[in-house]
């Protein structure tokens, strides 16, 4: 206000004392605006430090030309036209030093972050699982942007922009290091499962945090993103929700490892000489999966959904491994319908499981796969190649092979009706969709060979 102040007077007092052709006014201005450049500059060259950088850019871009000061009704025609305080140059430096010191905040501020993330994963205080399981670490990332984003809006909007752009990017760059610290902390877990105590409970945190990031970017980007934001800008929101999603998903991969590796040992039991007169394996499958959802309940509402289904296609695709793997074959067609019957009726007992987990599972039931195979399996002479054309034309990826390895499941077939039935399959000329059995990949059988 002294520099109002000062102006006032002279415009008061001093223009009565000169003839009107000194422009007394406009010359002091001229001159006090000079001089304060200069100091300005002189100030600038000792060095910054901190807000200091935000002091003298607000000040410069915003105060000094605001109604305070130079913008006041009483001196806005006598300072209209005067040049910038500071040369271009000199506010693109303190502008790019200013951004350089928040980049330099931000992986300070982030490295902590994540070591308190890494410090609560390797505790052996279980996480608080009343609700949905979060920490705060996405939470104290954007509220870090948003006090930076306040602050370049005292600034310019430009500044702002600019700082916005930065912030995604650096949380980009976290989503790596987050990355690294998750594959470390999996890692160690299934080196040795005793080493981590709450490794399902922290890896369902860590689930939830990633689309949390994900929706709070979104969420920023709604509040600044315009038409006319620079493209790098819309780019690099992209590149947040793409690193986050991502890694959500990755996440969730090693959560149903864990309970995968549970389950295996129990799949390879199915479709054994034994599995005919036990249910012990299939009821332990249901009762694991079944148990592992008590903590997948902590999930938020689209991760658990997520899981839901991601689950029930890899527990499809690994009883069809099982049905397919050729570990034994059943002699008479009684012993194959019993096997078709048992088959379809734990993998119905398994299809309702995962419908009462959740009431919204999208697309087609991967159960429906082992349905129609079991009734390949059960078919009699007449119908065995109806059947295996139904397969065909419902799966028209499936596999010479996998359609070999099925009826080599039926001890009552010999070697030549196998081949035969399996040449004379017309097989769709347009394929569609991809299914189950386009990732389901065996040794080859040797002892058909279809000469392929």
């Amino acid at each position: 206000m002294m520099i109002l102040e000062d102006l006032r007077v002279v415009k008061t007092l001093c223009v009565p004392c000169f003839p009107p052709r000194y422009n007394i006014i406009d010359k002091y201005i001229h001159m006090y605006h000079s001089c304060l450049g200069v100091h300005l500059q002189e100030i600038i060259q000792n060095g910054l430090e901190g807000n200091e950088y935000v002091t003298i850019l607000s000040w410069v871009m915003k105060t000094y030309r605001s109604k305070d000061l130079l913008g006041h009704s009483d001196l806005l025609e006598h300072t209209e036209k005067l040049p910038p305080l500071l040369p271009q140059a000199v506010i693109d430096r303190l502008e790019g030093e200013y951004l350089q010191n928040i980049g330099h905040n931000y992986t300070e501020w982030m490295q902590n972050t994540l070591k308190s993330e890494k410090e609560e994963w390797r505790s052996s205080t279980e996480p608080h699982l009343d609700s949905y399981s979060r920490t705060a670490a996405p939470i104290i990332i954007f509220q870090m942007i948003d006090q930076n984003l306040q602050v370049a809006k005292t600034i310019s909007e430009e500044l702002t922009l600019k700082s916005l752009n930065l912030s995604i990017e650096e949380v980009v760059k976290f989503g790596d290091s987050f990355r690294e610290a998750i594959i470390e902390f999996k890692n160690r877990y299934f080196e040795d499962r005793k080493q981590v105590l709450y490794f399902t409970q922290y890896m369902i945190v860590i689930v939830n945090n990633c689309l949390q990031l994900v929706e709070l970017g979104s969420q920023l980007e709604k509040q600044y993103l315009i038409s006319s934001s620079p493209h790098k800008l819309s780019e690099n929101f992209n590149n947040l929700r793409g690193t986050f999603f991502r890694l959500r998903n990755e996440a969730v991969n090693y959560l149903l490892e864990e309970l995968f590796i549970d389950l295996d040992q129990h799949f390879e039991k199915l479709f054994t000489a034994q599995w005919l007169g036990t249910s012990l394996p299939a009821d332990t499958i249901y009762a694991t999966i079944e148990d592992y959802f008590q903590d997948y309940n902590h999930l938020v509402e689209s991760n658990y959904k997520y899981v839901v289904d991601l689950t029930r296609s890899m527990v499809a695709k690994r009883y069809l491994t099982a049905m397919l793997s050729k570990r034994t074959s059943f002699k008479t067609y009684e012993e194959c319908t019993r096997a078709a019957s048992k088959a379809l009726k734990e993998t119905e007992r398994l299809s309702q499981l995962f419908m009462n987990l959740t009431k919204d599972l999208e697309g087609d039931d991967p159960f429906e796969a082992v349905t129609m195979l079991a009734e390949v399996l059960k078919s009699d002479d007449d119908m065995l190649s109806f059947e295996l054309h139904r397969v065909v034309e419902k799966y028209p990826d499936i596999a010479e092979d996998h359609l070999l390895r099925l009826l080599s499941l039926r001890g009552d077939l010999s070697r030549s009706d196998i081949k035969d039935k399996v040449l004379h399959i017309d097989k769709p000329k347009v394929l569609h969709k991809s299914s189950v059995f386009k990732t389901l990949v065996f040794p080859k059988l040797v002892n058909i060979n279809l000469n392929f």
